[in-house]
């Protein structure tokens, strides 16, 4: 048996087949060789490196059709003639046929991107080079564009008139683009690659002639016009979301909450909406004072579900947590609190339970991969997701990727460049800050934190409470035994022990993220010995109480009205209360209540006054069970102020509430 070649010229091209003599069958590269003989092999080394150069697949490439370039036929024709196997079709007709030019242009693509072409006739090669094409023989094409560039080049000649065909002949449409979702990705189809943006095709993996991209990179599809692309309604809707082309649908609490949104807050509980709606997870990062908390009860309260809710927070702000329920959502029962430690230590059990929500409250407490407390969340199992932290990337760019694995495993690759993330993650975090949302803030922003003592330092306020008796006690010793059982609630070292209170771990975590933002803060405190404990914590800070001269306090006050880097300022109430204008200053951080409200108002007044530019948030620090709550109630009671107490006769009533303090 042995090799025939069969030669005519069609268009720009000779095309050529090879065929066993006296067979019809299809000949491969193996058959090839096998039957090649000695003559036959300049022939079939030249015809195969140019058929190979345009194969995807060298073990299912055929050789039934070879389209050689012209600018090869002679040399082609020469070696196959030495074989003297050569079937071809008269030269004379074929120049006939090759001398007729085309009335339109045609450009034939050659690959799956794009960049690789054929011309119909080089009468039109000035409009494709102005195009972006270049002259340039890579196997059998002629012109080439960079891949880049190819969605332009196409777009100019489609809108001149030009017919384009892709590499199996179809024509190509730019509208041929369709976009919709495939079992749980976005599924993107086009005649040619090269349509697409370049950006776009390195968010997806492809998969024939389909681009895929996980849902969660749906931002990603900003690159595909609207116009031009046939769009499953549901994932147009999303993608417009996503990329803020569209406002988010109006949310509004359910009937279960108790309370009203500023609006800002309102826009958050859209965008958590959104989210679940959707089937992703989110972090919101408001800047601390915000509310963020309040933002998270307002979604919870428009839930309808069987499954639980569960809400993990650092053990200080448990309290803060079952508060704010009971003020804001006091009838909602499937929700559970735990805190970080509790989940660490009770990983399996709770890595076994299904959850319709997944709250983690300053998840930065996961900001590290590789702790067991960031392995134990990873593991729960929920429906959505939400990570609440003021500052959720405090040093690396790792800790963003820790919090966004335990909410959207697939989003982020691990070593992604900053710009990829920051585009990645835009749908599925949001930041407000003080400055953003003014407009919709009041003035001033008031709130608690309740912060539980140790249980050292709750069993030596018990001791003090025990001891005390109430029988025959006088005024003074009433008022003696309260300042001694306040003073362990800020901090026992006070009455002289050894233990730290839980208030001044508290400040260090808030001052520090304060400052982290920028932020100027002052720390009032009643207490000048609480306010030295604190210094020692921060020995940079500024520094008023009583014993400071005229000079000195106005020092002091210029200093941090005027220097950048005089961040934190601790204050004596009584000292500092009145005569002093510290608008600088971003927080009000109060560590211990005081009988009468006007002394803290005074107080918060140093910052809250004419000429302040930025609104200021007030923090109450507060210990749950503790003569401070009493007090608190007392307060709300309207308890007469305090000074006028001390300074009047003490009635049978006052001595009644006052008592109550210590019961």
């Amino acid at each position: 048996m042995e090799l025939i070649y069969r030669a005519e010229f069609q268009g720009r091209f000779l095309l050529v087949s090879i065929e066993e003599r006296g067979s019809k069958r299809i000949l491969y590269l193996d058959a090839l060789k096998s039957l090649a003989k000695e003559v036959d092999k300049e022939a079939l080394k030249f015809l195969v490196k140019l058929q190979m150069c345009t194969a995807r697949d060298p073990e299912t490439v055929t050789f039934q059709r070879i389209e050689v370039p012209r600018r090869f036929a002679d040399e082609a024709l020469r070696l196959m003639e030495k074989t003297g196997r050569l079937i071809r079709k008269e030269v004379a007709q074929v120049a006939a046929v090759s001398e007729a030019e085309p009335k339109a242009p045609i450009l034939s693509l050659t690959d799956f991107t794009g960049s690789f072409a054929n011309l119909n006739h080089v009468k039109w090669e000035g409009d494709l080079l102005a195009a972006g094409y270049v002259r340039k023989t890579v196997g059998r094409s002629d012109y080439y564009c960079p891949t880049d560039k190819v969605k332009e080049a196409l777009e100019l000649l489609l809108a001149v008139g030009w017919q384009v065909e892709d590499a199996k002949g179809g024509a190509v449409h730019l509208s041929d683009t369709t976009v919709r979702e495939e079992k749980g990705r976005i599924a993107i189809r086009g005649p040619i690659r090269g349509l697409l943006d370049p950006k776009l095709q390195m968010e997806g993996v492809w998969e024939g002639d389909t681009l895929y991209v996980k849902k969660s990179r749906i931002s990603a599809l900003q690159w595909l016009s609207k116009e031009e692309v046939r769009w499953d309604e549901k994932i147009l809707e999303l993608s417009k979301a996503v990329n803020l082309q569209d406002p988010l649908p109006a949310s509004p609490p359910g009937e279960l909450f108790r309370g009203e949104l500023l609006p800002y807050q309102q826009k958050g509980v859209d965008w958590l909406c959104f989210l679940y709606k959707w089937g992703f997870s989110g972090l919101l990062a408001d800047e601390m004072g915000l509310g963020k908390t309040v933002q998270v009860l307002a979604f919870l309260s428009r839930l309808g579900t069987n499954l639980p809710v569960l809400i993990v927070a650092p053990t200080s702000l448990l309290f803060n947590w079952r508060a704010e329920m009971k003020r804001f959502l006091p009838h909602h029962g499937a929700i559970e609190i735990i805190s970080y430690t509790t989940l660490r230590l009770n990983e399996s059990y709770y890595s076994q339970m299904a959850y319709e929500a997944i709250i983690l409250d300053e998840s930065n407490a996961i900001k590290t991969a590789a702790t067991q407390t960031a392995q134990a969340a990873c593991k729960l199992q929920g429906k959505f997701k939400v990570c609440l932290s003021g500052t959720p990337m405090e040093n690396r760019p790792d800790e963003l990727w820790s919090q966004f694995h335990f909410l959207m495993p697939d989003l982020l690759e691990r070593n992604a460049l900053a710009e990829t993330v920051r585009r990645q993650v835009r749908p599925f975090l949001l930041r407000r800050k003080k400055e953003q949302v003014e407009i919709d803030l009041p003035e001033k922003v008031e709130q608690i934190t309740w912060v539980e003592m140790h249980p050292e330092q709750q069993a030596l306020y018990e001791a003090h409470q025990k001891g005390f008796r109430l029988e025959g006690a006088g005024s003074m010793q009433i008022l003696e035994a309260i300042l001694r059982l306040r003073q362990i609630a800020c901090d026992p070292r006070l009455v002289g022990s050894d233990l730290v209170g839980a208030k001044i771990e508290q400040l260090k975590i808030d001052v520090s993220e304060a400052m982290e933002e920028g932020r100027k803060i002052l720390v009032f405190s009643q207490f000048t010995s609480f306010l030295q404990l604190i210094r020692d914590a921060f020995p940079k800070a500024l520094y008023l109480d009583g014993t400071l001269s005229v000079e000195a306090r106005a020092e002091q006050v210029l200093r941090f009205q005027q220097d950048p880097n005089a961040s934190l300022f601790l204050l004596s109430m009584k000292a500092a209360g009145v005569g002093l204008n510290l608008t600088a200053a971003d927080y009000v951080l109060l560590l211990d209540p005081w009988w009468n409200e006007a002394v803290e108002r005074q107080a918060i007044d140093r910052a809250h006054r004419i000429g302040q530019k930025k609104t200021v948030i007030v923090k109450r620090y507060l210990t749950p069970g503790s003569v401070e709550e009493k007090m608190l109630q007392l307060k709300a009671e309207k308890l007469k102020a305090a000074d006028e107490l001390l300074d009047s006769a003490i009635d049978e009533w006052t001595c009644v509430q006052w008592l109550q303090l210590l019961s």
